[in-house]
C-alpha cells in the first residue's frame, strides 16, 4: 500500500519558503536555461453565453488564488537553492477588453487573436503572478474567459480542479452566498517537501533499482522520420493535428483489452508503439507517458505540478504478433506503474544519458490516453463551452494524446513544427487508425505485416508512382545502336584516350576487326569474354567487339589479384580473354585463349558477322566483390542497358555531351560512362592516367570540357572539399553508393546552379541505376538527400515482409522492378530464386522483381529516401 502524507513538522501556513518539488526544479532549471519561452504554458477558453456577473466571477477567481497556494507562488534561488515561495493573498487583476463593437467576423478573430497572445505570453517565475486570467466581452450576454498557467504551478489534472471550483463558487457568489468548499487539508508545498523526505534511503535505491533495469542499455530517443533535419537548437514551435477513431473501433479495442487482462490504454499503447516501430524501423524504443501521481487522496483536490513522466520500453525485435506485443506492454505497464514514486528527474539524474540541447531525454515522443472526464461546467444562468488553446509550441518531438468521451475517441497531435509538416503528421495519424483496425480484426498478426495503406495509398504506391513506360528503343541491341550513331556521325570523335582521338567510323571499324577474331576464336551467344585491358580506346572497342559476337563482356580489372581474376574466369567458365600487352600476365592461365586488343586481323574481312543479338540476351556480367559473402557475376542485360541510357529522363544525353571514364571497369556503372556516350553520340572521354590523384581528375575535366560526370558519394565529397572548382563547366553531376553529405551537396548547389546534380541510386541487378534524385534547393533543409523515383522504364515498390505496398513515410525493403531487371546469377538459380522474384503488379508475363534488401521509404512528394 502506498503511504499516507502527514504533513511536514514545519509551520507551512505561516512560512513562506519551501523547497522545490524534483518537477518543478526541472522546470525552474530550463527557465533559467531559456527564459521567456511559452511551451510549459498551459491555456483554455471557457465561452460564457448569458447574463455575466464579472464581480461574481473577479471574486471565484480570487477565492481560488486564495485556496491554492500554488497559484501565488513563486521561484527563486537562496543561498543558492531553488526554492518555492508561496506570497500572501492579494486579489486577482481580471483584464477586461470589450470587443463588442466590432462586426461578428472581425470579433470572432480578434478573439482568437487575443487568446493564442495571452496563451504565448511568457511568464516570469520569479516575479509572477504565474495563473493568468483575462475576460473577453464579445457582446451584452457572450463573454471569453481566457485561462492561462505555467506548468510549474499547475497541471492537467489542476485544470480540472479549476473548472470544477469555478462552477461551485460562481453558483455561491452571484447568489450572494458564502464559499460552499471547505479549507484545504494540505498544499502543494507540503507534497514538495514530503517527496523529498520520502524519496531517500532504502525507498530511492529501490525504485531506483527497478527502473535502471528495466531500461538498461535502453536506445537513443525515437527519431520519427522528419520533413526537416533537426536543429542544433529547437525554436519548440508546434502545432496540433485532430482526429477521431471511427465509431465502433473503441468497442472492439475495449473487448481485445478485456481478453486479454489489458487495460485500453495498454492496448492503445501497444499499437502506438508497433507504429513507431514500423515507421522508424526501430526494435528496442522508449515512450514517454505522463501519470497524475496523485497517488493519495489528500492529494486529488490540490492545484500543483503533480504529474510524472514514466519511460515505457518496448521490445519487436523478434517482430512479435501484436498479441505478443500486447502481452509484453502489459507487463512494463504495470511494473512502471508500481514504480511510479520516483520522479523523473531523479531517473535521468541516476541514468545520466547523453545531453543534448537539440532533444528532450530518454525519448521524445509522449503516449497519453485522458479516461477521467473533465467536471461539468454548470453555472446559473450561463451555457459553457471549454476549448483548449493551441499556444504553437511543441515540448517534444511529437506528443500524442487519446481522449475518451461520450462519442467515443479522439486523438490530439502536437508535434515540432520544426521537424514535422502537417501532411506527415497527418499521415501518421490515418496509419495509426488504419493499424488498430487492422489489430482488432486479427491481434494474431505479426506486428510487421499489419496493413497500414488503405486502397487509394496502394494504388498510389503501385500505379500512381511506377507510372514510368516512356518511349525507347526497347528491343534494340547496343551494337544495333551503335551502329546508328555511326551512320549518322561517322567522323564525330568517338573516344578520346590523351592525346589519341578516334572517330565513330574508326572505332566501329577497331571493334569490327576484333569481333571477327573473336568469332574465330569461340565467342558467340552463350559465351563469355574476358576483357583485361587498361582503360583506354582499347578497352571500348573491346567491350564493343564481345557484344557483336552475341557473347556477353565480362571487366577484369588488372589491378584484382591474378588469383581473383582466375577465380571469376572459372566460376563464369570463360575461355577467352582480351587482353593488352601490360595486363596480359594477370590472367595467362591455363586454358584460357588471350586475344590482344590490338593484334593483327587474321579473320576473313568479307566474312560478315552472323551473331543475332537481342534485346534479353546477356552483355555484360559484373562480380560484387564478395564482401558479403561468396563473389557472384550478375548477367546486365542490352535491354537493361539500353533502358539507362536512351531516352533516360533523369540525364539525357546527347552528341555534344563530353562523357568522363573513371570508374573502376568492374563496377556497373562504367557501362553508363561507356554506354551513355557512344549510345547517344557523344564523346567519351578516358583520364590519360590509370589512376589519377584528385587534383589530376580535376585539371581533365577542365582541360577535356566534360559535361557530364559520374562519382562515387566518397569522391564527390573529396571534390567538394579539395577541388570545387572543377565542377563548375559541367551540366550535370551523377553521384551516389551511398549516403551523400548534405553539407556538402548544399556547397555545389549554390556555388553551381546551373549544374544538374543527380542523387543515383540502384544495384548492379537492376542495371545501375533504379531511382534518381534531381537535387533542387528545397532538398538542402531535409534530414537526408532522397534518392528520388524510378527512372524511365523502371519501377520501385517499397514492401512489408508480406509483399504488401506501404505507404508514404512507412519503411520497407525496396524492391527494384521493370527493364533493368539482370538475368539473374550466373550459375546460381537457387541464389537468382531467392532475390529475383515474380513480379506481383506487372501485367507483362514473368516480369521479375529484384529484392535489393535496403531498406527505404517513400516521402509525401513521391520520392524515395534511406530509412
Amino acid at each position: 500500500m502506498q503511504q499516507t502524507i502527514s504533513l511536514p513538522d514545519i509551520p507551512v501556513h505561516g512560512a513562506n519558503v519551501f523547497p522545490q518539488s524534483f518537477a518543478q526544479q526541472r522546470l525552474w532549471f530550463m527557465d533559467q536555461m531559456e527564459p521567456g519561452h511559452a511551451y510549459y504554458n498551459a491555456a483554455v477558453t471557457i465561452t460564457l453565453q448569458g447574463l455575466l456577473d464579472v464581480d461574481a466571477l473577479r471574486r471565484t477567481l480570487a477565492e481560488i488564488v486564495r485556496r491554492h497556494e500554488a497559484l501565488r507562488t513563486v521561484f527563486a534561488a537562496v543561498d543558492g537553492t531553488p526554492v518555492q515561495i508561496v506570497r500572501p493573498p492579494a486579489g486577482v487583476e481580471l483584464p477586461l477588453a470589450d470587443l463588442s463593437s466590432l462586426d461578428a467576423e472581425a470579433r470572432a478573430a480578434e478573439a482568437e487573436r487575443l487568446a493564442r497572445e495571452e496563451a504565448a505570453g511568457p511568464f516570469d517565475l520569479a516575479r509572477g503572478p504565474l495563473f493568468r486570467p483575462r475576460l473577453l466581452r464579445l457582446a451584452e450576454d457572450e463573454h471569453v474567459l481566457i485561462l492561462c498557467l505555467h506548468h510549474i504551478v499547475g497541471d492537467g489534472w489542476s485544470l480540472g480542479v479549476i473548472f470544477g471550483e469555478l462552477c461551485e463558487l460562481y453558483g455561491a457568489f452571484s447568489r450572494g452566498e458564502p464559499s460552499p468548499l471547505p479549507e484545504l487539508e494540505a498544499q502543494y508545498a507540503d507534497f514538495a517537501v514530503w517527496q523529498r523526505e520520502q524519496l531517500e534511503g532504502d525507498a530511492l535505491r529501490a525504485q531506483l533499482e527497478w527502473w535502471t533495469r528495466a531500461l538498461a542499455g535502453a536506445p537513443a530517443p525515437v527519431t520519427l522520420p522528419a520533413d526537416r533535419a533537426r536543429p542544433p537548437r529547437p525554436s519548440y514551435k508546434g502545432a496540433v493535428h485532430v482526429f477521431r477513431l471511427p465509431r465502433g473501433l473503441d468497442d472492439q479495442l475495449r473487448a481485445l483489452s478485456r481478453a486479454e487482462s489489458a487495460t485500453l490504454f495498454m492496448t492503445l499503447l501497444a499499437g502506438w508503439q508497433a507504429l513507431l516501430h514500423r515507421c522508424t524501423g526501430q526494435d528496442d524504443l522508449v515512450v514517454g507517458t505522463p501519470i497524475a501521481n496523485r497517488t493519495e487522496a489528500e492529494l486529488e483536490p490540490l492545484i500543483g505540478f503533480f504529474v510524472n513522466m514514466l519511460a515505457l520500453r518496448a521490445d519487436l525485435g523478434d517482430d512479435p504478433s501484436f498479441r505478443t506485443l500486447l502481452g509484453r506492454v502489459r507487463q512494463t505497464t504495470l511494473g512502471a506503474f508500481a514504480h511510479q514514486d520516483l520522479p523523473f528527474e531523479k531517473l535521468v539524474e541516476e541514468l545520466a544519458p547523453e545531453r543534448s540541447l537539440d532533444r528532450q531525454p530518454l525519448f521524445g515522443v509522449v503516449f497519453a490516453l485522458q479516461t477521467a472526464p473533465w467536471p461539468p461546467l454548470q453555472m446559473p444562468g450561463l451555457r459553457l463551452r471549454m476549448d483548449p488553446i493551441d499556444p504553437g509550441t511543441a515540448r517534444y518531438d511529437l506528443t500524442f494524446t487519446l481522449r475518451e468521451d461520450a462519442d467515443g475517441i479522439g486523438g490530439r497531435m502536437e508535434y515540432a513544427a520544426d521537424l514535422f509538416d502537417e501532411v506527415s503528421v497527418r499521415r501518421l495519424a490515418r496509419h495509426y487508425v488504419r493499424l488498430l483496425e487492422a489489430v482488432a480484426s486479427d491481434p494474431d498478426a505479426r506486428v510487421g505485416t499489419l496493413p497500414l495503406a488503405d486502397v487509394e495509398e496502394v494504388r498510389a504506391a503501385v500505379e500512381l508512382w511506377n507510372a514510368t513506360a516512356r518511349p525507347y528503343p526497347r528491343d534494340a541491341s547496343i551494337p544495333a545502336l551503335f551502329a546508328e550513331q555511326v551512320r549518322n556521325a561517322p567522323e564525330s570523335v568517338a573516344v578520346v584516350h590523351g592525346d589519341e582521338r578516334v572517330t565513330y567510323a574508326q572505332l566501329d571499324a577497331r571493334a569490327e576487326r576484333l569481333a571477327r577474331r573473336l568469332r574465330a576464336a569461340g565467342a558467340g551467344p552463350g559465351t563469355r569474354v574476358g576483357v583485361c585491358t587498361m582503360r583506354g580506346i582499347g578497352m571500348a572497342a573491346a567491350w564493343l567487339a564481345v557484344l557483336r559476337t552475341g557473347a556477353a563482356y565480362m571487366p577484369l580489372p588488372p589491378t584484382l589479384p591474378p588469383e581473383r581474376l582466375a577465380w571469376m574466369l572459372a566460376d563464369a567458365e570463360a575461355r577467352l580473354v582480351v587482353a593488352d600487352a601490360e595486363s596480359a600476365d594477370a590472367v595467362a592461365n591455363e586454358g584460357i585463349t588471350i586475344l590482344f586488343a590490338d593484334g593483327a586481323d587474321a579473320a576473313d574481312r568479307d566474312r560478315p558477322l552472323s551473331a543475332d543479338v537481342g534485346a534479353e540476351d546477356a552483355a555484360y556480367v559484373v562480380y560484387t566483390s564478395g564482401s558479403t559473402g561468396r563473389p557472384k557475376g550478375t548477367e546486365v542485360t542490352h535491354r537493361g542497358i539500353v533502358r539507362l541510357v536512351c531516352g533516360a529522363d533523369y540525364a539525357q544525353l546527347g552528341p555534344d555531351d563530353r562523357v568522363a571514364q573513371l570508374a573502376n571497369p568492374g563496377f556497373d556503372t562504367a557501362a553508363w560512362e561507356v554506354w551513355g556516350a557512344l549510345l547517344n553520340g557523344g564523346t567519351l572521354v578516358f583520364h590519360p592516367l590509370q589512376s589519377p590523384t584528385v587534383e589530376e581528375m580535376a585539371a581533365m575535366l577542365r582541360a577535356a570540357g566534360i559535361t557530364s560526370l559520374w562519382l562515387t558519394s566518397g569522391l564527390f565529397h573529396q571534390v567538394v572539399d579539395e577541388q570545387p572548382e572543377a565542377l563548375g563547366g559541367l551540366r550535370r553531376l551523377l553521384a551516389g553508393g551511398d549516403v551523400l553529405s548534405p553539407p556538402h551537396v548544399a556547397r555545389v548547389v549554390e556555388r553551381f546552379p546551373h549544374l544538374r546534380l543527380i542523387n543515383g541510386y540502384g544495384p548492379t541487378e537492376n542495371s545501375t541505376f533504379t531511382t534518381c534524385h534531381p537535387i533542387r534547393p528545397e532538398d538542402l533543409a531535409r534530414p537526408s538527400i532522397p534518392v528520388g523515383r524510378p527512372i524511365a522504364n523502371s519501377t520501385a515498390y517499397v514492401l512489408d515482409p508480406a509483399m504488401r505496398p506501404v505507404p508514404a513515410g512507412v519503411p520497407g525493403e525496396l524492391y527494384a522492378g521493370g527493364d533493368g531487371v539482370a538475368l539473374g546469377y550466373l550459375r546460381r538459380p537457387r541464389l537468382t530464386a531467392e532475390r529475383f522474384v515474380p513480379d506481383p503488379f506487372a501485367t507483362e508475363p514473368g516480369a521479375r522483381l529484384y529484392r535489393t534488401g535496403d531498406r527505404v521509404r517513400w516521402t509525401e512528394v513521391r520520392e524515395c529516401e534511406g530509412a
